[in-house]
């Protein structure tokens, strides 16, 4: 029996591109090591390595830029005392011009008392006359240029005990406390002393609420000269009224309501005659 020899292991298998090795180490590696840490430590023309010029100019930028922040900060520093300074005198100067301006108002009130007493004194010589005078106190009452007394209703309302910013009065709010007292048939009406005539606006600048472009602060009193025996009930079922009864109950907004014998809605200081016709003699 013949025995036979184990079969030889041929070449080792070979990769195709094995040939091609220098190439390929050549793509795989296209820069040597040496040449990426010379790169990287080259200096440059001022004999400085790169990164280390960055550095550098990094560093003096921040020092620059820390140095500009500590300059400001001096200045608002010292400007602080001289702003809060200006601001004083600010808010003095524009107390004194309101108190200019209230003293104005009522030299004008005067004097336009004094010429209705006149004009009166003039016109109750004839019959024509004193009929015509009757046509102007009517007039002047429904407009505002006078004051009006009598009988109503005083509405105090205020923001609300802890008043956040749902608690607050706003202009809407005193916009349809005022009318739910005018269809309830008040004849005058005044809020904090400021006759509101047709000419009047209630709105809100920042927080405060202006009527005739004065800021009033709360609470807001409204007085209404009416009948005193139905205005309450009419203003409850209007929708003025069912407003205000709204806010009370759910956002805490305070308002008493009573009626008086006797209340003072003042004239409009700013109302004033613009035009006029002669009828026939």
């Amino acid at each position: 029996m013949t025995q036979q020899a184990p079969p030889q292991e041929g070449p080792p298998k070979r990769r195709v591109d094995a040939s091609m090795s220098l190439l390929n180490n050549l793509m795989a590696h296209p820069l040597d090591e040496g040449y990426a840490v010379a790169a990287r430590t080259r200096p440059n023309k001022d004999g400085k390595p790169a990164r280390t010029r960055h550095r550098v100019m990094l560093i003096a930028a921040t020092l620059v830029l820390g140095f500009l922040l500590a300059v400001a900060a001096s200045q608002n520093y010292r400007s602080a005392p001289e702003a809060e300074k200006q601001r004083k005198e600010l808010i003095t100067r524009i107390n004194q011009a309101d108190t200019r301006l209230n003293g104005m108002r009522t030299q004008q009130m005067q004097l336009a008392d004094e010429v209705r007493r006149l004009q009166a004194s003039g016109l109750s010589n004839t019959s024509s006359g004193a009929a015509l005078q009757q046509q102007l106190d009517t007039l002047e009452l429904q407009t505002g240029a006078v004051a009006a007394t009598g009988p109503g209703i005083k509405a105090v309302v205020d923001d609300a005990k802890d008043a956040d910013k749902e608690g607050r009065l706003l202009d809407v709010d005193l916009q349809q406390l005022v009318n739910g007292l005018w269809t309830s048939g008040a004849e005058a009406i005044s809020v904090n002393g400021h006759r509101l005539t047709s000419m009047t606006a209630i709105r809100g600048a920042g927080s405060a609420i202006t009527v005739d472009y004065s800021s009033l602060t709360p609470p807001y009193t409204v007085l209404a000269i009416g009948d005193t025996a139905t205005m309450p009930a009419r203003f409850a079922q209007s929708s003025g009224g069912q407003w205000m009864q709204y806010l009370v109950s759910n956002f805490d907004v305070r308002m008493t309501i009573t009626t008086e014998d006797s209340l003072l809605v003042p004239a409009d200081a700013t109302i004033a005659l613009r035009y006029a016709k002669v009828g026939p003699r």
